[in-house]
């Protein structure tokens, strides 16, 4: 293989990787406008207010899974994860799989991938703007 043919292959590899993230960044921005219309419907009303308190519900909910899971990367709740599937682990199998120390280093050696908590964080943005907008509006 010369050297050109790794790079066209470089490139058609970062190209392929753009297109996964675009295609993710689009589901989540609809599925974000998804939980946007459900909120509508559950208030059952379509006010100014409504929508304003809609944006912010779906703003929120993507911004807290993306920090749940940047939280879980840090190994912040590492203790409440580990202790609950211990006890559920007792409960149900009768022995605990890895001590925490393990689990902790497991943890460490296969975080979740970057793009798992980013998008959320990107798409909470467009709904807190439109919801601030419309909230000045008010």
């Amino acid at each position: 293989m010369n050297e050109q043919d790794i790079l066209i292959t470089n490139k058609e590899a970062k190209r392929k990787k753009r297109n996964k993230y675009l295609l993710i960044s689009v589901i989540s921005l609809l599925v974000s406008l998804l939980l946007a219309f459900f909120a509508l419907r559950w208030q059952d009303a379509y006010t100014l207010m409504a929508f304003c308190n809609a944006f912010y519900f779906s703003g929120f909910i993507f911004f807290f899974i993306g920090w749940m899971v940047l939280m879980s990367n840090s190994n912040i709740l590492s203790p409440v994860i580990y202790g609950l599937k211990n006890f559920f682990q007792v409960i149900f199998t009768k022995r605990a799989k890895a001590d925490y120390y393990g689990y902790l280093k497991e943890r460490e050696e296969n975080p979740f991938p970057k793009i798992y908590y980013v998008v959320p964080f990107l798409a909470c943005i467009p709904n807190f703007i439109v919801a601030i907008i419309l909230h000045i509006m008010l």
